[in-house]
């Protein structure tokens, strides 16, 4: 895994200005992560949103076109503020079909527990309340949502997230784009497949395969999906 593009809990004063932050995605998820890049010492420079619906968050600009918001903003660290994974996925590889050299930064926010020796890629969001302990390997563009709970040894795969109060044993494994819905536990030792999604309030004791919908208490699977398949 590369390392993160940028560290924003790097301390403000190490650096000569605050680092400039621009957040693609204005839905009230923006707002969450706007909050995290500002406690982390960073300034949200301008928000980019191609539905001409949306606005601007808390004063911070708004832009309707990518690739002019990536020639304007080209020298500041991104985020792609998006909730669903499928959709955050193609947004990144649009942004680097328009700007190949955009960096992109790994938010955490400064309430967050993480463990020194965790790996944490370029785009991820891990928000407050969040653990994450020893040996876990956090994938690229994922989230760690509010309060969630990832346990040591853990895996989880680029553009898949983990919802507020999740909490998995040691040595779980979440698959590429894969969701685990609020409230879910998982056993230790249990592998995600990609593209799964596992309801809220689950019991995950045994592994679940790829691209289904799986819930209940103990977790079952119930349907196949597709990864383009709203799940929030």
């Amino acid at each position: 895994m590369s390392e993160p593009a940028f560290d924003v809990t790097i301390e403000p004063s190490m650096t000569s200005r605050r680092p400039h932050v621009v957040l693609f995605g204005a839905s009230e998820h923006a707002r969450v992560v706007a909050d995290i890049a500002r406690r982390a010492g960073c300034d949200v420079v301008a928000l980019v949103d191609e539905d001409r619906a949306r606005r601007g968050l808390d004063g911070v600009p708004i832009l309707h076109d990518a690739r002019e918001a990536a020639q304007q903003y080209g020298d500041a660290h991104w985020c792609v503020s998006v909730g669903d994974n499928h959709t955050r996925e193609a947004v990144v590889a649009r942004l680097r079909e328009i700007a190949p050299s955009l960096r992109f930064a790994a938010l955490t926010h400064p309430g967050a527990v993480i463990a020194r020796d965790v790996e944490i890629g370029e785009g991820t969001v891990v928000m407050a309340g969040a653990v994450i302990n020893p040996g876990t390997v956090i994938g690229k563009h994922c989230i760690v949502n509010t309060g969630a709970c990832v346990d040591h040894d853990n895996r989880l795969e680029d553009f898949s997230s983990v919802a507020p109060r999740v909490a998995t044993g040691g040595k779980v494994t979440i698959g590429h784009g894969a969701a685990v819905c609020i409230g879910a536990c998982i056993q230790h030792g249990v592998a995600i497949g990609e593209h799964t999604v596992i309801g809220a309030g689950s019991v995950v004791l045994r592994d679940v395969p790829a691209s289904c919908v799986a819930f209940g208490v103990p977790c079952k699977v119930i349907r196949n999906r597709q990864p383009s398949d709203r799940y929030l």
